[in-house]
């Protein structure tokens, strides 16, 4: 997960190069636009992926929600803040620029992805913990 959002990090750098070298040129350039799209897509997804894989019975996060540790939660609504924000941005750079939305949309996904899934592993985790462990009851001691 560490890797995943040093992957987003990476590529939100990528992506705000080739954004300024959008707005300086009016046009993007495709070596700078397609790394920053792995990158970001790639590192929020290996962050969302096993941060789902976290808890094995589900997490409720509106019934669940005053349960969810504070850390998480501040994670949850930033995540949805940075999703709004980018469907703002891409709506109001689209009327501007067609092209625009097509290089914005890489910014805020990825780091839409990393938070969510940082979130997702907080809450998990925690209602793992809140079940208890699953084999505490058959703890043997080891064999001399």
């Amino acid at each position: 997960m560490i890797g995943g959002t040093l992957g987003v990090l990476a590529g939100t750098a990528l992506g705000l190069v080739s954004l300024s070298a959008f707005l300086s040129a009016g046009r993007s350039n495709p070596l700078l636009l397609l790394p920053s799209l792995a990158l970001s897509l790639g590192g929020g997804y290996a962050v969302l992926f096993p941060a789902i894989a976290v808890s094995r019975n589900g997490v409720r996060i509106h019934r669940d929600w005053r349960q969810h540790p504070r850390a998480a939660r501040l994670l949850w609504i930033l995540s949805l803040g940075v999703a709004g924000a980018g469907l703002a941005t891409c709506i109001a750079a689209g009327a501007a620029n067609p092209q625009a939305p097509g290089l914005l949309v890489w910014l805020f996904m990825g780091i839409y992805l990393a938070l969510t899934g940082w979130a997702s592993a907080l809450m998990g985790a925690a209602e793992v913990l809140r079940q208890g462990a699953p084999d505490a009851g058959r703890a043997t001691a080891p064999a001399r």
